[in-house]
Formats: C-alpha cells, structure tokens, sequence
C-alpha cells in the first residue's frame, strides 16, 4: 500500500492556454511536490473567449494531474448582476473540477494565493472535513503596493486563515506585512519558491567580450518592477559609456509601451533591446550569458529571477524587496533602496565596473541546496504530514 499523500493544489495563478508565465512558480511547487506526493491542479479561470459557459481541459504535465476550467463572464449590461453571475460562475466552475477530481480523495488541499480559493478550501473542510494549508504570493499587503482593501474581504481573509491547518509565505517580509492586517495562524511557515538549480547553473557561455551585458527580466508592469527607473539608468549610463549592452528580458501588457519610451528617449539601440518573452533553455541561456542581472523593483513579495540568476553564478544589483536581503551579500551583488533612482543608477555604474570579479562558484554554492525543487518539496511534506497528524 503507498504511503503516498494526495494533495490538491488550488491556486488563483497557474498557466493556461492564454499565457505561459502567471504562477510558473506554483506550477513548478507543484511539480516539485509530485516527487514525493501524488499531486492534482484544479485551476479557475475567466474567459471571455469561451465558447461554452464552461471548459474543462484535463492534463498530465510532469507527473501532475492538472484540470483546468474556464468559465464565460457574464454577458449582463447591469454591473451588479454581471458581478453576481460572475462569483457564481466562479464557484460552480470549482464545483465541476472537484467533481472531475472525485476519485482523487485529497488527504490535504493546498492553496496558493488568496481569498476566494481559500473561501473554496474552507467551505470543501466544512463539507469533507479535508484540511487546507496556504501558501501567500500576492504583494498586495506590502506597503508599497496598498491594495488589501475592504471590510468584508478582510474578515473573509481572517476566517480563511486562521482555519487554515497552516499558513505559509514565500519571504519574512510578506509574512510580516499579512500580519499587520491582523491575519493570523498558530502555524506559520516561511517556504521560499523553488528553483530549478539542476537547469539553472553555471553555463559555458558567458561573457568575455568588451562590452558588459547586464539583463532585467520581468512580466512589464511598471507600478512593482520599476521599468522606468531602470531605462532612465541606463540612458544616464549611455551618457558616459558606451562598454555594455542591457538587455529587458520578458512580455506584459506595457511591453510596447515601453519599448516605444525607449526609442523616444533616444537610448542608443546599441546599448539597449528587448529581447520578449523566453522560457526553459532560452532564459537559461540568455542568463547564463549575462554579466549580471538588474531588479530594480518598487516591491516584491520573492524575486524567483535572483535566485535563478545566483544559481547560474551570476552576480545581481537588486532594490531591497522579497527574498534580497536574505540572499545578496558582498559576495554576490549589491542592494540598494528601492525608489531611489540615484542609487539605481551608482549601482549599475559601480558594477560594471566590477561584475567580473566575481567568484562564479562561489556564488552558485550559497543558494543551490537551499531553493532547490528536493529542498522545498522535503519542507513541504513535512508541514503536510505534520498537519495531518494534528
């Protein structure tokens, strides 16, 4: 008899056949955890292209069993109503899925990000009496973002916590931040995100040329990573030196937008491009060839990118946000405050100057055990089996 757990994941964020990239991260947790447990996705998702009231798309993805349920929106003129239909359908997609996963019989449900899957998890307890633990990714309760708001969705919130068998967050920074909106669980856990450390690794083909290529990667939202400041460096960069190329790695809905800025700030095409969206081997390779990377954001609640760059032994200037502070170090990159568009462009100024110093190994070896898929699947089943036995 296998001593195996089944674990539902349930999260707001996971990819779907409109985009690869929201919750890879989640995505990558849960394949992660199929080493070790047997591991089912149900993930929601509102579509106004379907052309059913509801899709179901059933998968096997890297030894996950994944079903994903599209939803229609509403097609009411009326807000409230439209709103209404909306949660309902919401709902009743969940219902469909788990009725999809019915011979699946979770030991345990997992969510990832907050509120209403875990108003899902809580209301399937109240019914099946099967456990939930959480684990928070959204920025939301950060300072710098400000957008946890309304009464209800706070009580809500407060529920779904604190009857949660455990509470989980991805940095000390956004466990910190929850807290203060008074949301709180006997059993709270700091479990960073995993990295593909075994994909993610020193490369043969990095830099040696003249030129220093430095690299930003990001999903193109300026409000959190901070693409402004970042393209104002480097054309005050591009007013003294002409010895790197910086490279804005990845898509969004302001790509076009700031690649147009670009050209209207007269930044030389020599200095600056954008090379879109890259995945898998693609962004390892773009990584791996850099000199160092740039995360200039306002807020992070992680950072996966500068883990993923430290594990290629590339060196990071990064803004003081997510997991930085416990990971940058005087060995491997330089922090500085995030908003400050002096010290954003000293940093990438001094480590032009400095980036091949670096000890590669050296840099690799303080975070390739400690984010690795083994490392973070082992801390999880323990958490779930702990849950379990309580």
């Amino acid at each position: 008899m296998s001593n195996r757990l089944n674990i539902l994941f349930l999260p707001r964020w996971y990819p779907h056949r409109y985009d690869p990239m929201p919750g890879l991260f989640i995505q990558q947790q849960a394949e992660a955890v199929a080493a070790e447990c047997n591991v089912a996705v149900l993930y929601v998702h509102a579509d106004s292209q379907a052309a059913n009231r509801y899709e179901i798309d059933l998968s096997e993805e890297n030894g996950v069993h994944v079903v994903r349920v599209y939803y229609r929106l509403a097609a009411e003129r009326i807000a409230l109503i439209a709103g209404f239909v909306k949660i309902w359908r919401f709902f009743r997609a969940h219902a469909l899925g788990l009725k999809v996963l019915r011979s699946f019989q979770p030991d345990l449900v997992h969510v990832h990000v907050l509120t209403r899957e875990g108003v899902v998890a809580l209301w399937n307890k109240i019914l099946h009496g099967t456990p939930y633990v959480i684990t928070e990714h959204w920025s939301r309760y950060l300072p710098a973002s400000s957008s946890f708001h309304g009464w209800f969705r706070k009580i809500i919130t407060r529920k779904v916590v604190r009857s949660a068998a455990a509470m989980i967050t991805v940095s000390g920074t956004l466990k910190e931040a929850m807290q203060k909106f008074r949301l709180k669980n006997r059993d709270w856990f700091i479990i960073h995100n995993p990295v593909d450390t075994r994909r993610f690794t020193i490369g043969e083909g990095h830099s040696t040329g003249d030129r220093k290529r430095f690299i930003h990667i990001s999903c193109f939202e300026d409000r959190p990573k901070n693409i402004s400041g970042f393209l104002v460096a480097v054309k005050k960069l591009a007013e003294h030196r002409d010895d790197f190329e910086a490279c804005l790695i990845g898509d969004g809905p302001e790509f076009r937008m700031w690649k147009a800025r670009a050209e209207e700030m007269e930044i030389p095409v020599t200095l600056l491009s954008f090379a879109g969206l890259k995945e898998d081997e693609y962004l390892v390779n773009e990584i791996q060839s850099s000199d160092f990377l740039v995360l200039s954001s306002n807020y992070e609640t992680f950072g996966t990118v500068v883990i993923e760059c430290l594990s290629c032994g590339i060196p990071v200037v990064a803004t003081n946000v997510g997991i930085v502070p416990e990971v940058i170090n005087g060995d491997n990159g330089i922090i500085l405050p995030p908003g400050n568009q002096e010290a954003l462009e000293n940093a990438i100024d001094r480590m032009l100057d400095k980036c091949r110093t670096y000890n590669k190994q050296k840099i690799r070896e303080q975070v390739a055990s400690a984010f690795s898929k083994e490392k973070i699947a082992g801390e999880l089943v323990k958490i779930y089996s702990a849950c379990l036995r309580n």
